[in-house]
C-alpha cells in the first residue's frame, strides 16, 4: 500500500505558509494594533476563488491572538454557513454573542444579556413571519396578528437602538483596553443577494468606533451581487462593476489585493509540499502550466499523487510517458469542459498541440483534412472553440508530445478519469 499524503483546502497556519502570506500579515496587524489608526476601520482582502484569502484571515487572527491576545476580542463569522437564514443580522449578532459569552471571567455578561434579548425578539419575528395561516381559526389569526404587531414594534425599536447599544459596549470594552475585530470569510460563496445583505448589515451595525472588520472578497462576485440587488433600478450591465466599486469604496478603507503568484512561487510551493516523484520530476512543466492559485495547485498535486500510485500498481501502464500524464492531470483540473471534449475526441489533444506549436492553422480546414480525414470538421470546430480560451494552454502544449503517442491517448484518458 503506497503512502499517499493529500493536501487540504483548510487554511494553513504559520508552519504551513508555503506561499509567504506572512508578508501581508505583519503590515495588517500593525494597522490594527497601531493606536493612531482611526476606527471604524474595514479592510477588504481581495482575491479570486482559491487564492488564499481564508489563509490570510486565519494567520492575522493567529498573530493577534499570539501577540495581542489581551487587546482584542476576535469574532469569526462565516455567512455561507448561515446561507439558509432569511437575513444575516441574527447570525452575525450570534457570532458576537457567543464570543463574548466565552469569556471565563464573565466580564461581558450585561452585553451578552442585552444581545440575547434582541436576538430573541428578532428570532420570534422571523418565526411569526413564516407561520402558515391557512389552517388557523379566525380567532387565532387575530391573536397571532396582535402578537406579530407587538413583537414587530419591539423589533423595530430594539433594532433601531442596536447600533447605539453596540457602540456603548464597544466604548466600554475600549475603556478596558479591548477592541473588537470581526473576520468575515466565505462571503463570495453566498447567493448574490445575500452577499449584499451581509455587507449592508456590516455597514449598518459594525461601522463603529473601536471596531475593525476584515472581509475576504472576490470583487467579481460582489459585482454580481450588486447587479442582482439593484436590478430593479435599471442600471446598464456595463455599469455594474463601477457600481460595485463605488459600493465597496463607501465601506472599505483599506482594499488589499493579493499579489498573483509567479512561476517561481508556484515552483517553490510544489517543491516544498512533498508532492511525490511524478510532480518533482516534472516541476518545470507544472511551474509553467498550473494556475497561480493555491487551491488549484493543491488539486493538481493531489490528483498526481493518486495517479502515480495507480500507475505503480498497474503493470500495463508502466510504459506511459509521465510528462503527458502530468499535462493531462493539469488539463483535467483546470479545464474540465475541455477535458470532457478530449475524452470524446482524443484527436483534439493532437490538434491543439499542432496549433500551439504553429504546425497547423486553426482557421484553415485543409490542414485538418490532411491530418484528421473524416473527423476534420469536428476536430477543427473544437480546436477553434478552445484555442486561446485558457492562458495555461499555450505553455501546456508548447513542448508536449501528444502526437507521438496518438494511438495510446485513450489509455491515458481512461486512467485519469475519462
Amino acid at each position: 500500500m503506497p503512502d499517499i499524503a493529500m493536501l487540504s483546502d483548510t487554511p494553513v497556519n504559520w508552519r504551513g505558509d508555503l506561499l509567504r502570506f506572512r508578508r501581508y500579515v505583519d503590515p495588517l496587524v500593525s494597522v490594527i494594533t497601531n493606536p493612531r489608526t482611526e476606527t471604524p476601520f474595514t479592510i477588504g482582502i481581495y482575491g479570486a476563488w482559491g487564492s488564499g484569502k481564508s489563509t490570510l484571515l486565519e494567520m492575522v487572527d493567529e498573530r493577534l491572538l499570539d501577540r495581542h491576545g489581551d487587546a482584542f476580542i476576535r469574532v469569526r463569522f462565516n455567512p455561507w454557513v448561515h446561507r439558509r437564514e432569511p437575513e444575516m443580522l441574527l447570525p452575525l449578532l450570534n457570532a458576537l454573542h457567543d464570543e463574548l459569552n466565552q469569556d471565563p471571567r464573565r466580564r461581558f455578561a450585561d452585553t451578552v444579556k442585552r444581545l440575547s434579548a434582541i436576538m430573541l425578539n428578532l428570532a420570534a419575528d422571523e418565526m411569526l413571519k413564516r407561520l402558515s395561516l391557512g389552517t388557523m381559526s379566525v380567532e387565532k389569526i387575530v391573536k397571532v396578528a396582535h402578537q406579530y404587531a407587538e413583537i414587530r414594534g419591539q423589533v423595530d425599536s430594539q433594532t433601531g437602538r442596536l447600533r447605539g447599544l453596540l457602540q456603548r459596549e464597544a466604548d466600554l470594552l475600549a475603556a478596558q483596553g479591548k477592541k473588537l475585530v470581526f473576520f468575515v470569510d466565505d462571503l463570495d460563496r453566498c447567493e448574490p443577494d445575500q452577499i449584499i445583505d451581509v455587507l449592508e448589515s456590516i455597514k449598518l451595525f459594525l461601522d463603529l468606533k473601536h471596531v475593525f472588520v476584515l472581509i475576504a472578497l472576490a470583487k467579481d462576485v460582489v459585482d454580481r451581487g450588486v447587479s442582482v440587488k439593484y436590478q430593479p433600478f435599471g442600471f446598464p450591465a456595463a455599469e455594474h462593476a463601477l457600481i460595485g466599486d463605488d459600493y465597496l469604496d463607501k465601506m472599505i478603507q483599506l482594499p488589499l489585493h493579493l499579489y498573483p503568484l509567479g512561476p517561481t512561487e508556484v515552483g517553490a510551493f510544489i517543491r516544498a509540499s512533498q508532492p511525490g516523484e511524478l510532480a518533482r520530476r516534472h516541476a518545470a512543466t507544472l511551474e509553467k502550466s498550473v494556475a497561480p492559485n493555491p487551491r488549484k495547485i493543491k488539486r493538481v498535486l493531489n490528483l498526481l499523487r493518486v495517479t502515480e500510485a495507480i500507475i505503480a500498481g498497474t503493470p500495463g501502464l508502466a510504459g506511459l510517458r509521465t510528462d503527458l500524464v502530468v499535462r493531462l492531470v493539469v488539463l483535467r483540473v483546470q479545464a474540465p469542459e475541455l477535458f470532457a471534449d478530449v475524452v470524446r475526441q482524443p484527436e483534439l489533444l493532437v490538434a491543439l498541440e499542432l496549433v500551439y506549436q504553429e504546425r497547423l492553422v486553426a482557421d484553415v480546414l485543409q490542414g485538418f483534412q490532411t491530418r484528421f480525414r473524416t473527423r476534420a470538421e469536428r476536430v477543427q470546430t473544437l480546436t477553434r472553440t478552445y484555442h486561446g480560451k485558457h492562458d495555461f494552454l499555450a505553455p501546456l502544449f508548447a513542448d508536449s508530445g501528444f502526437e507521438a503517442s496518438d494511438a495510446e491517448l485513450p489509455a491515458y484518458l481512461t486512467m485519469i478519469g475519462g
